[in-house]
């Protein structure tokens, strides 16, 4: 975009008008030993040519999903994107909008949103999804907070460790200021124990906080956990995988009050971490306790077929204290990306993600565990993630190994978890070939390092 600098006419001009006879007044506020006391050490002034090629060069430097073979996974994973997310997203109608204030004048926006929300519903078995949030753990505070308001229960929420780490300091974060005490219970054998819940189930217990396939991979028993509390009096919310859906039961087919996602994989790049897309989903009993936006179908006075947006319990259109949220936006642009995802690829073609992701990771999880060095963590089913243990405990030295073969091979688990710093996030998406497969196993295993010697000492022979 065009760039105008300030002229020193023009400084001089808003220190006037404030009040100020200095730049550095504005800033003696600030401790003098806080403040740089030399210029900025940004090199001399670059031609276009010379500018373009040093912002390559230090965009070269980062490892991704583009130049590295990925097996990370925790919430962003690499999913193949098809062309046709790109074309449709790209189209400057779509791009350059933004939140619809006067909502119906952007038919097509409004249309968008609806088709999002007919299919995530179509996709969840819920009765009502919004029209997004900002990212899959925001999309988890806020059904915890909504579930204690539909529940009028606000003593405690209980989470198991095999909930993301990162959804629990959210929902904590958010329940910081309102007296709710987040209740996180042991997953020790990579899932949920279900007496643990039934022990920690009680009429103060506003919901159940779950992920499934759960951060470990693992899959949790949803029906025995939805069944234990509803009897207890509490709301169960759930935390999802949209491709996992392909294979696996619908949260509303086993009883979920609140479902949740990251919806980075429905047709987003991993983009090192966001912006992302927060699916919100929820039974048709709690709709007007949701937040954020709801697009609806009516026709006009001359009987034509229409979108409006409904419910709006948001801070701009009611009174502050009613709003259920201060969320302010959606991701219009993502919710597009994943309407055109799931509509190309429809029942069958998810199946087919689904079925890829499970048959891969069984084949990496067959290969990996055949060398003695790596065992499973957890002796559960999984879908597509994984936990393995390194038994000489070297994780980091065998990430530094796999990145310099060009192999992002999986994430440490020690930042969150002490008691398996031994251990590594393994996710394996349908994108995965056998050959990469053999190659991650090889980093991990020496044997690319091996080969590289064999080679080197064939060469000097």
């Amino acid at each position: 975009m065009p760039y105008f600098y300030n002229t020193d006419d023009d400084r001089r001009e808003m220190l006037e008008a404030i009040g100020a006879a200095s730049v550095d007044e504005l800033f003696q506020s600030i401790p003098a030993d806080l403040r740089m006391d030399r210029p900025l050490e940004v090199g001399p002034v670059l031609t276009e040519v010379e500018l373009t090629r040093h912002v390559g060069a230090l965009a070269g430097q980062n490892a991704h999903a583009g130049n590295h073979v990925c097996f990370l996974g925790g919430g962003s994973y690499d999913h193949f994107v098809p062309a046709v997310v790109d074309m449709i997203a790209s189209r400057s109608e779509f791009y350059t909008s933004y939140t619809p204030y006067q909502a119906e004048v952007s038919q097509g926006n409004l249309q968008v949103m609806f088709e999002y929300q007919s299919l995530i519903t179509r996709l969840t078995g819920m009765d009502v999804s919004n029209a997004s949030v900002y990212d899959g753990g925001s999309a988890a505070a806020e059904a915890v907070l909504m579930a204690i308001s539909c529940s009028k229960r606000d003593g405690r929420v209980l989470a198991p460790e095999s909930v993301h780490p990162e959804y629990r300091a959210t929902v904590e974060t958010y329940l910081e200021n309102i007296g709710t005490r987040l209740e996180t219970l042991p997953a020790t054998a990579g899932r949920l124990d279900l007496e643990q819940l039934s022990a920690a189930l009680a009429d103060d217990v506003a919901c159940v906080f779950i992920q499934h396939p759960n951060f470990f991979g693992a899959l949790e028993e949803m029906e025995e956990i939805a069944r234990l509390t509803h009897e207890a009096g509490a709301l169960l919310v759930v935390s999802f995988d949209p491709i996992s859906l392909g294979l696996l039961q619908r949260p509303g087919d086993y009883g979920a009050d609140i479902a949740v996602a990251e919806g980075q994989s429905l047709g987003t790049p991993m983009q090192f971490g966001g912006p992302y897309l927060g699916i919100m989903t929820c039974k048709q009993e709690f709709v007007r306790r949701m937040p954020g936006r709801i697009a609806g179908e009516t026709v006009d006075r001359e009987g034509r077929r229409c979108f409006v947006l409904t419910l709006q319990t948001r801070e701009q259109h009611i009174r502050r204290e009613k709003a259920t949220s201060n969320i302010c936006t959606n991701q219009g642009l993502f919710a597009l990306r994943a309407t055109v995802y799931l509509s190309q690829m429809g029942p069958q073609g998810l199946r087919e993600v689904s079925n890829g992701c499970l048959q891969k990771s069984r084949y990496a999880i067959e290969r990996i565990t055949s060398n003695p060095r790596f065992e499973l963590a957890f002796a559960q089913p999984t879908f597509k993630e994984f936990v393995i243990r390194d038994t000489q405990n070297q994780v980091e030295q065998l990430l530094a190994t796999s990145r310099e073969t060009g192999i992002l091979a999986g994430i440490p688990l020690g930042r969150w978890y002490p008691d398996l710093d031994d251990c590594l996030l393994v996710a394996v998406t349908e994108k995965r070939t056998r050959e990469e497969i053999d190659a991650w196993v090889a980093s991990l295993t020496g044997e690319t390092s091996a080969r590289k010697e064999q080679h080197t000492n064939c060469c000097h022979a």
